[in-house]
């Protein structure tokens, strides 16, 4: 775009002289010949004024201060031009002083927790229509360590988003690892990521200069029960209440594929029955809001029935002591497998649906993915495991040979 003629003119005010002697510095901007005023908010005595060199006389401490001051406000003024060009606006001399007061919106300088805060705040609203809880909390968690991080290495309390480059993800990234495993540092790291391609979208800045930068996850083996193992724990006679329930509760999620808090949030209203008398829990899950539909299996009609009484659709343990519970029921039963709540979901997936010729987009239905593609991966476990076990039939009778 064509640069406009523009110039800048420090000026005083005699006729507005105050008690103590001095009058305002006022600066004139003139683009084309459209001017407007207003006051930089310093003021000088008219005889310490050099009215051709616009600018205070003297080498006194007061005059060279003022006199970098009005520097400031002059090389100010040009970086707004500038910024204004760059965004496609016709300058005129009231959009510069606007701009200059930070009266235009696109022009706003935005540091890196304005914008993060704008994020946690739109996604507080969106908790119950397709936000979790619990997404809401991990966002306002990674604030909270960009927060330390930035009060730790900059001594400072937030940061604009000009000063970020690529450097400051990766010192934050080490920042992390001292406290937190690669993994659960990608979770954080890619947030931050998230929060400066909004800052782009929104016009903050140009470009990301985080994007380079590749998060990497460490591959980890996801447990699941099979058939055998799922058998040991249906069969085994619990003498202690607790634990009893916490195989019943186990179970039911096994069996539904459903997760810890979308259990908790059962009731009546999400089970329907059809034309041919199969009954199917249809509810959203928390964490995605995404509609999951399972019809119900038999072992799961059980424990639900079995708990009917109870005063609540199942009577839900903590998590901690329901993780800590199928810790000892590992071990009653033999399985040498690290088990917590989840791996029900892992085991309806992998042993109770794929490996029973379930179709990837059925399960993926039934488990309320999003698409196919976080469902295949449940697959490739089924396949692993049936090789392995597959392998063990090939050396027992390669022995025998």
């Amino acid at each position: 775009m064509e640069r406009s003629s523009f110039a800048t003119i420090f000026a005083i005010r005699e006729s507005k002289i105050r008690k103590n002697g001095t009058t305002p510095i006022e600066v004139t901007i003139n683009v084309n010949g459209e001017r407007c005023s207003f006051s930089t908010g310093k003021n000088v005595n008219p005889e310490n004024w050099d009215f051709i060199r616009q600018e205070v006389k003297g080498k006194s401490d007061e005059a060279k201060a003022l006199n970098k001051y009005l520097k400031t406000v002059k090389t100010a003024l040009y970086n707004k031009e500038s910024d204004l060009l760059e965004r496609g606006f016709i300058i005129t001399a009231n959009l510069l002083r606007n701009a200059y007061f930070d009266k235009v919106e696109v022009l706003k300088e935005k540091s890196l927790f304005n914008v993060f805060e704008e994020h946690n705040e739109q996604q507080m609203a969106m908790i119950g229509n397709g936000i979790s809880k619990s997404t809401h909390w991990v966002s306002e968690y990674t604030l909270r360590l960009c927060k330390d991080y930035v009060t730790e290495k900059f001594q400072r309390k937030d940061i604009y988003l000009r000063e970020l480059n690529i450097n400051f993800i990766k010192d934050f990234h080490i920042y992390l690892l001292k406290r937190m495993k690669q993994n659960t540092c990608s979770k954080h790291l890619k947030l931050v990521k998230k929060i400066i391609n909004i800052a782009v979208a929104n016009s903050y800045m140009t470009f990301n200069p985080f994007a380079p930068y590749k998060v990497e996850r460490t591959p980890v083996e996801i447990e699941f029960l099979d058939e055998e193992e799922l058998r040991r724990i249906i069969n085994y006679d619990f003498v202690l209440p607790r634990l009893e329930r916490a195989r019943d509760l186990f179970l039911f999620a096994c069996m539904t594929g459903l997760s810890y808090i979308d259990i908790k949030t059962l009731n009546s209203e999400h089970f329907e029955k059809d034309k041919e008398g199969r009954v199917w829990i249809k509810k959203r899950r928390i964490k995605t809001g995404v509609l999951s539909r399972v019809p119900l299996l038999p072992l799961a009609k059980m424990v639900l029935e079995k708990y009917k009484n109870s005063g609540k659709m199942l009577p839900m343990l903590d998590p901690a002591d329901i993780n800590k519970y199928l810790k000892d029921i590992a071990i009653l039963c033999n399985i040498n497998k690290r088990i917590t709540f989840h791996t029900s979901r892992h085991t309806f997936a992998s042993t109770v649906t794929l490996a029973n010729n379930i179709s990837l987009e059925v399960v993926s239905k039934m488990l309320g993915h999003t698409n196919t593609r976080m469902t295949s991966h449940y697959a490739k476990l089924v396949d692993e495991s049936i090789s392995k076990q597959m392998d063990k039939i090939v050396d027992l009778y390669s022995e025998s040979e």
